[in-house]
Order: structure tokens, then C-alpha cells, then sequence
């Protein structure tokens, strides 16, 4: 009798823990990037604003959320909802292209900045568990595009730190709204530049480059 209750209370356990993994699958973080953040470069804290003015005037920014702890071995972003107005739907973005920067508004404005100001949503449930403890990194990237304005590169250039996900409670709900009206968003503030490519890398890229298109010549 004494097994036969064991067994039922691990079974009901069980169950618990499957029904609260299966909820945390529905978690969304709430995030934004906005002007309240600086980046720190060389022994220099500049604005972000400042920062991303010392690029092209050309450049195009936008920020995204890097995943690393667990079993994750290569590039893992988080999605990210937006509303497809051609298709008139809630649609998941991969995120590996971020969300961009509104730059055209005044920096003083609150709505200067990348998901300001509602938040960016981002299904992040998935990574409730793993060990070691999933982490987020909010990276700011210069993002370039091709003649039809689809992305095809992005370089970083700020970095956050790696927040823990068991850190973000208060960001990370069970139930997802389009228009959050009382949720804060994870709003990170200090950044680090990214630094850039050293010349002898540069050389090797550029080696790589002019092999391939001997190559490239030799074939046709």
C-alpha cells in the first residue's frame, strides 16, 4: 500500500512539474533598448545615441537578444513578435535580425530608441530550464542591406552583460498581450563596444576574399 501511494505521489509530482514546463513554454520577455543607455568604449562612457552617431549616417542599427547557457553551442537569438500588416496577423520574427532602431526621432523623445515604447515581446520559455543557467546578451548591431532593403549582414558593435534567466522574473509573463498596458520591460543601460576586427584578421579576410575569386575565375 505504502509503494502503491509513493508511486501515485511521484506520478502527481510529475505532472506538476510537466504542467509548469508546459506553461513556461508560452513565457514572454519583454524588452526594449532606449536613450537612457551608455556604452562604455576604451575608457570612454558615451550616450548610446552618441555612440551609434559616430557610424555613417547611412548606417542602419538594431538590437536583438543572444541566448547562451544550457546546451547551445552556436548563434541562438530570441524571436520576436511584431504585426504583419499585409497579412493582418500576429507573426514570430527569428530575431536574428533584431529589431531596428527608430533613429529618425529626436533623441530627447521617449520613443527614440528600439521597441520603445511598448517592449519588444520575445517567447523565451523555452529557456526556463537548462544547465548551466540560460543567459540573455542584448546586442546592438550595424545591419546592411542589399539594393531590395533585405538584410544581409550585421556587424555588432555594443554588447550587454549576460543576464540570467532566473533574474528577469519580473519581465517574463505566463500570458502574452499585443498592447501590455502595466508590464515593465527588461531595459539594459550599460553597454560595452565591441571591438572591431584587427588588422591581421582584416588581411586574412581580404586573402580569403581574392583566393575565392581567383577561384571563381579559374572556373569559368
Amino acid at each position: 500500500m505504502r509503494g502503491a501511494h509513493s508511486r501515485f505521489a511521484a506520478l502527481a509530482a510529475a505532472l506538476v512539474v510537466a504542467c509548469v514546463l508546459h506553461a513556461a513554454e508560452n513565457d514572454v520577455l519583454y524588452w526594449m533598448v532606449n536613450s537612457s543607455a551608455t556604452v562604455q568604449n576604451g575608457g570612454e562612457t558615451l550616450s548610446l545615441s552618441d555612440y551609434l552617431g559616430t557610424y555613417g549616417a547611412d548606417s542602419s542599427f538594431a538590437a536583438r537578444i543572444r541566448v547562451t547557457g544550457g546546451s547551445i553551442s552556436g548563434d541562438t537569438f530570441l524571436g520576436i513578435y511584431y504585426y504583419d500588416e499585409e497579412q493582418g496577423a500576429l507573426t514570430l520574427d527569428p530575431g536574428n535580425w533584431g529589431i531596428g532602431f527608430d533613429t529618425e526621432a529626436d533623441v530627447s523623445s521617449v520613443y527614440w530608441g528600439a521597441g520603445v515604447p511598448d517592449g519588444n515581446q520575445s517567447p523565451s520559455g523555452e529557456f526556463s530550464q537548462g544547465e548551466p543557467e540560460y543567459s540573455f546578451i542584448v546586442e546592438i548591431g550595424n545591419v546592411a542591406f542589399d539594393s531590395e532593403d533585405n538584410p544581409v549582414s550585421w556587424t555588432t558593435v555594443a554588447t550587454s552583460a549576460a543576464t540570467a534567466y532566473s533574474s528577469l522574473g519580473d519581465f517574463i509573463h505566463p500570458t502574452f498581450s499585443i498592447d501590455p498596458s502595466s508590464l515593465a520591460a527588461w531595459t539594459p543601460t550599460d553597454f560595452v563596444a565591441a571591438p572591431e576586427p584587427s588588422s591581421g584578421l582584416l588581411t586574412l579576410m581580404g586573402m580569403a576574399l581574392m583566393a575565392l575569386r581567383r577561384r571563381r575565375c579559374m572556373n569559368g
